[in-house]
């Protein structure tokens, strides 16, 4: 049985929302927001516009922290993640028995507890390696598997398979030996298809080579070089022309220059130079203009289960969903045929509004001035986007890579 522990607060204590730094409804971070709030309300819809903007302010503000607790307890932490009943706030669970008092994390938006919940079996990095030790086994059992979720705390694992609700049904006594041969809880979810690769073959984009489209991502500079360059995913092609979304006069577009990349089990990620261009750490969101680009100010080396996540890609436009995880596996999605097996190493995001499509490919995931990671997978069925899978952004730094201020 697991143990919380918790002191005499009972309540997420926030702020009101004129304390949060809202935009102007007619600016575009002002509607950025407006979007962003819209498609937190669909996926909660008990809350408040007022608390909604003042929940998505809060997420920002305690990325430090996360990042900090994430430090102290990693020879413990099962799992964080960021819950929002029944009020938000962020849970870290851990192995062992040894409670943790509770926490309120100041910021200037609010302030947000933090909840420890203990006796847990497994740290998450045993988790995974239960998990991949009997993916062989999973993967012979269970036909048409195209990702895996895992939950540590709860030692189960969500499988997502092509196959439709009859097939689940059908694998239920599979199962059953399965959950007493891996120690873990296993459920499927049918009708889920496989992730690819998101790069489109016609239509118009700021990313482009021979009627291969992508989206560029976020500014780079190589540690021992000093070069400066921007990202994109590395199953795009090598040989892309940047271009903004201008037309006519106002229209530009630049070569890069492919210099390095990495497409593995874990990566998926390439870098250009633009030659005598200078990258900036801006990307467009809910407007195409190039005055009105979203400055990142902040960059994560991943993102946190629970957060709300947005991209622009150059097919699905502006788009936003709910990180369900940062340890995915899109299962057969990896490498440079995209037919490899993946790591759980990837972020999850899904959601009723999220939209994806070919040509995404390498866009900057972000939530208003942080930046998280790119994309590199999408998950469609029938024209329905049912999951993206990223890249966290710590993983360029096996090319050599920092963020560009």
């Amino acid at each position: 049985m697991k143990w919380k522990a918790m002191c005499c607060s009972t309540a997420l204590l926030v702020s009101t929302n004129a304390l949060a730094q809202v935009p102007n409804a007619d600016t575009e971070e002002g509607k950025e927001l407006q979007i962003l709030v819209h498609t937190y309300m669909r996926e909660h819809p008990s809350v408040s516009v007022d608390d909604a903007i003042t929940r998505l302010a809060v997420q920002g503000e305690v990325m430090p922290d996360i990042e900090a607790l994430r430090a102290e307890f990693a020879d413990r932490l099962t799992d964080l993640s960021i819950k929002d009943a029944p009020d938000q706030h962020i849970l870290v669970q851990l192995k062992g028995n040894e409670p943790v008092a509770e926490r309120i994390l100041r910021t200037e938006s609010g302030a947000t507890r933090v909840v420890f919940e203990v006796d847990h079996k497994y740290t998450r990095n045993e988790f995974y390696a239960v998990l991949d030790r009997h993916m062989p086994l999973l993967q012979s059992t269970i036909p048409g598997i195209t990702g895996t979720t895992g939950f540590p705390a709860e030692e189960r694992v969500l499988i997502d398979i092509q196959g439709d609700e009859s097939e689940a049904q059908s694998l239920k006594t599979a199962i059953k030996k399965l959950e007493r041969a891996t120690g873990l809880k296993i459920e499927i979810r049918p009708s889920m298809p496989k992730s690819v690769n998101a790069a489109y073959v016609v239509g118009g984009a700021p990313l482009q080579s021979n009627n291969t489209y992508c989206t560029s991502g976020f500014p780079v500079i190589h540690t021992a070089t000093g070069r400066r360059g921007i990202t994109t995913a590395a199953h795009c092609p090598d040989d892309m022309i940047y271009g903004n979304y201008a037309t006519g006069s106002g229209k530009y577009t630049v070569p890069l220059t492919f210099v390095d990349q990495l497409n593995d089990a874990s990566h998926d990620v390439q870098w250009h130079t633009v030659g005598s261009n200078t990258p900036l750490r801006e990307v467009y969101a809910t407007s195409t203009s190039d005055g009105s680009r979203r400055r990142i100010m902040y960059m994560w080396t991943n993102a946190t289960k629970g957060q709300s996540m947005c991209f622009r890609g150059v097919t699905s436009q502006y788009t936003c969903g709910t990180v369900v995880s940062i340890d995915h596996r899109p299962e057969l999605a990896c490498g440079p045929t995209g037919n490899l097996p993946c790591a759980n190493a990837w972020i999850r995001i899904e959601g009723s509004s999220l939209a994806c499509g070919f040509g995404d490919s390498g866009a900057a995931i972000f939530s208003g001035s942080n930046g998280y990671g790119i994309v590199a997978k999408a998950s469609l069925s029938d024209g329905s986007c049912k999951g993206v899978s990223a890249m966290p952004w710590g993983a360029i730094s096996a090319l050599g890579l920092k963020s560009a201020g």
